[in-house]
């Protein structure tokens, strides 16, 4: 796609009936993404779970429940052991994957020298042409500036299981991280008719990713380790720049099947 350089969809090797489906919604626009095979958090060794958390220090805070993993069973806490790793209250092993999923996809795209990349995951809704955001791209970049923004995201919000937006308004707490401008986070501002400058959103399931914004998640993880789900972490390195369309060109589908918080593609090849 023009604007473009690469498309990847995120998909589990054991739903090749999700990605099927995306397939037969690009394929009508002549869009052949490329399938990323996805981290499968419930396969992930103990030693790979504790890798990626955040390890407790003693100048970190304790002030919250969090969540943490001693063999295959998942053990909730206040934060407070030192040494011990931890993440978010109730971070399911497939979102821990779903992250890794997403950091993978952009440390390829930057050591690949891409300068912009489309990310999916495989619950997408296709409401209107997708090459439109090649002409939305060329808008943004004149009414903001080619260099003047890190994300986009190809619809208003994310949704809820009957279709309504749900809007993120704050950040999730972090024990080794705060943020300098809490107010920030609720920041949402019309730059135009198709476009919105949002200081945080719910929903990874397309975004238009530039080359900056790719840097900047990189850097804020690789020193800050995964903690919360990647769509609560995406918001907070410092100054990266959000904006939302004001409306759906590809958003997600309500109620898809989902693996995040237990590995339903068990049951469904029983």
């Amino acid at each position: 796609m023009r604007n473009i350089d690469f498309i990847y969809v995120i998909n589990l090797d054991q739903r090749p009936e999700k990605f099927s489906r995306c397939v037969q919604q690009l394929s009508l626009y002549g869009i052949e993404p490329y399938r990323f095979s996805a981290v499968n958090g419930w396969e992930l060794t103990l030693e790979t779970i504790n890798d990626v958390g955040v390890r407790f220090e003693p100048w970190m805070s304790m002030e919250k429940w969090g969540t943490f993993y001693d063999g295959k069973v998942e053990q909730h806490e206040i934060v407070h052991e030192i040494g011990r790793n931890y993440f978010c209250h109730c971070m399911s092993r497939g979102a821990v994957g779903i992250a890794l999923s997403h950091l993978s996809i952009l440390q390829d795209a930057y050591d690949s020298g891409y300068e912009r990349i489309w990310v999916m995951e495989d619950d997408i809704d296709i409401v209107r042409d997708p090459h439109s955001l090649s002409d939305l791209i060329d808008q943004l970049d004149m009414l903001v500036g080619k260099g003047e923004w890190d994300v986009l995201f190809t619809d208003p919000d994310t949704k809820n299981d009957r279709g309504a937006y749900v809007p993120c308004l704050s950040f999730a707490w972090r024990p080794n991280y705060t943020p300098p401008n809490p107010e920030y986070f609720s920041q949402r501002k019309d730059v135009s008719s198709d476009f919105r400058r949002v200081g945080a959103r719910f929903g990874a399931y397309s975004m238009i990713v530039q080359r900056s914004g790719m840097k900047k998640i990189l850097d804020f993880i690789k020193q800050y380790k995964i903690f919360l789900p990647y769509d609560m972490d995406f918001s907070l390195p410092k100054d990266i720049r959000l904006y939302t369309l004001c409306y759906d060109v590809v958003s997600t589908q309500p109620n898809a099947p989902s693996d995040n918080g237990l590995p339903m593609y068990l049951r469904s090849s029983q």
